[in-house]
């Protein structure tokens, strides 16, 4: 046993002492590369040092002189983009006609940059960069003793820069290495040129492209809205005309198609107004307990028809004054129902109102087909619809839940859903709001009479001949006296002739707008309501029509309720 125990430690011993022999192995190692770092920078020191001492002090003057210049320009073009002006001067800092007698610099055109061209000093020559300098990127030519440096950025060669050096051989590998320095100080500074001046016509562009995107967007909402006009009207006043059943059918169908195509064009120029930042909310206060009533109203034939169970709940908390943009809020409500009595075929739909944290809070749930989980990412994606196929069964753009979502983003509000296939489906809506005073949503004026309103005198300045007809013979109907004329012009020559109590102002008339009408008009210290009568219902284009001098507006198309409406409130005021 003690043999054993005896070589035991031996050969623990003999394991240690290998341990500290690799030990003091790596030791060695470590200090031997130690060493040869130290040796190296001793020899990188020395190489400067044999340099420094060849160089005489003529040659460390000139050598702190390119590096004060190259400091002072490096500064200059941090602060200000350079010019034509200021490159020529650094080329001719850089001759002294010892060490460099002649400079040259080729900037290529570019777009937008004005610096481009050729800039020279020192005695007149032909400067002609060597084919092979694209290649190599520089290049010394011993038999000119010219040096050629290619001016490179991320668009490849931009210029060339060149000098005739002068200097004796052993400082020529020096002079060259500023040189190179100064070119990438030009380089820099034309990238930052092309860099600035690239952003700034982007800009351009993009500012460029939404002008012309509100342009269009003008255009197009009164190109479609203005023959609506036409069409809604005339067939709502075929309404008070005698019909038999298969016209009255007919006509049925004729406001029916009106309407889906003024609730797609309305997606369709909501959408593109979010998309284009021009849809603004106008927040006023409104009476939410009559909100419920007109979206009762509106849905429950069209429920009964379908033999559903609907209802909506109001509860007894919610403040009756509520300040918001009613007409946005009635948006997504009604997008929201009308999407449940289209997709519910059996069954219910049950929507309820309620209030908490300073929220409106709604929910609509019906027992409608449902959403499978792997298609509701869908829902909220413009143009996207769950069935694309043509035999689908429900018609539609397939922007209304697109547009709640950017509607109820837009107030601060959120909006979810619950749905199971076959089962149905409930959506949620939680918009923060601010409670108003009760005073606020009252009218200040009574309701004018049916004589107080036939006793006015109304001016319709208005170019379409349909447009003409539809409003003249609203106003008809309640026996009002009203004029028409075709254009600015003709409503100021008109108003210098015979008074007139309310004028109705269209705004996109030739010979004269109805903005400048209405500005000559406000000059003419004419004080009777105008109001516009205008397709566009952008911020931009309601802001143009009070910034004329219009006191009110009312949008194409609009109904003759609307207008009757729009008369109570300016009677008084006439």
């Amino acid at each position: 046993m003690d043999a054993k125990r005896h070589i035991m430690l031996l050969e623990h011993k003999l394991e240690r002492e290998h341990a500290s022999r690799i030990m003091a192995e790596k030791l060695l190692e470590i200090k031997s590369r130690e060493l040869f770092t130290t040796n190296s920078i001793l020899e990188t020191s020395l190489k400067k040092l044999q340099l420094q001492a060849e160089l005489n002090s003529e040659q460390l003057t000139y050598q702190t002189k390119i590096e004060n210049l190259l400091l002072t320009y490096a500064r200059l073009f941090l602060k200000q983009p350079p010019s034509r002006s200021n490159i020529q001067q650094l080329i001719d800092s850089l001759v002294d006609g010892v060490y460099i007698s002649a400079c040259y610099i080729s900037i290529m055109p570019i777009e937008n940059i004005t610096i481009s061209g050729e800039y020279c000093s020192g005695r007149q020559q032909t400067w002609q960069p060597p084919a092979d300098l694209p290649n190599k990127l520089s290049l010394w030519d011993s038999s000119t003793n010219l040096y050629w440096i290619a001016l490179i950025n991320s668009r490849g060669i931009v210029g060339y820069f060149a000098a005739k050096i002068s200097s004796p051989k052993k400082s020529i590998n020096v002079i060259q290495q500023r040189l190179a320095l100064f070119c990438e100080l030009f380089r820099s500074a034309i990238g930052r040129q092309i860099t600035l001046s690239q952003a700034i016509h982007a800009r351009q562009r993009a500012e460029d492209s939404e002008q012309s995107t509100r342009d269009f967007l003008a255009m197009i909402n009164h190109e479609l809205r203005t023959p609506l006009n036409g069409l809604l009207g005339s067939a709502e006043l075929l309404q008070d005309t005698p019909l038999n059943p298969n016209q009255t059918k007919l006509l049925t169908t004729l406001n029916h198609s009106g309407e889906l195509l003024r609730a797609i064009i309305n997606d369709l120029l909501d959408y593109s107004k979010i998309n284009a930042g021009m849809l603004e909310l106008i927040e006023k206060p409104f009476d939410s307990h009559l909100l419920v009533i007109k979206l009762r109203d509106i849905f429950s034939h069209c429920a009964l028809e379908k033999r559903l169970d609907f209802n909506i709940e109001y509860s007894a908390d919610i403040p009756r004054s509520i300040r918001a943009d009613e007409d946005r809020l009635k948006q997504i409500y009604v997008n929201l129902i009308a999407n449940a009595i289209k997709f519910t075929q059996q069954g219910f739909v049950h929507a309820k109102f309620s209030w908490e944290n300073n929220c409106l809070l709604f929910t609509i749930k019906d027992s409608g087909c449902g959403i499978e989980q792997q298609q509701q990412h869908k829902l909220f994606k413009p143009f996207s619809q769950i069935d694309i196929s043509s035999k689908r069964s429900h018609e539609g753009t397939g922007l209304g839940l697109a547009i709640c979502k950017q509607l109820c983003e837009q107030m601060n509000g959120k909006i979810s859903l619950v749905s199971e296939q076959n089962i149905g489906t409930t959506f949620s809506v939680s918009l923060p709001l601010t409670i108003s005073t009760i005073d606020e949503t009252l009218s200040t004026h009574p309701p004018a009479s049916h004589e107080a309103l036939q006793k006015l005198k109304i001016l319709v300045v208005e170019d379409l001949k349909t447009n003409q007809m539809i409003i003249q013979l609203m106003l008809q109907k309640h026996k009002i006296d009203v004029t028409i004329v075709d254009n600015g012009q003709a409503a100021l020559d008109i108003i210098a002739e015979q008074p007139f109590d309310i004028v109705f102002m269209d705004c996109r008339m030739p010979i004269m707008d109805g903005y400048c009408a209405t500005k000559a008009l406000r000059k003419q210290k004419f004080t009777k309501p105008i109001i516009a009568l205008t397709a566009g219902t952008t911020s931009a284009e309601r802001e143009a029509c009070i910034n004329a001098g219009m006191d009110d507006i009312l949008c194409k198309p609009y109904m003759a309720s609307e207008l009757l409406a729009m008369l109570n409130s300016w009677c008084n005021a006439s």
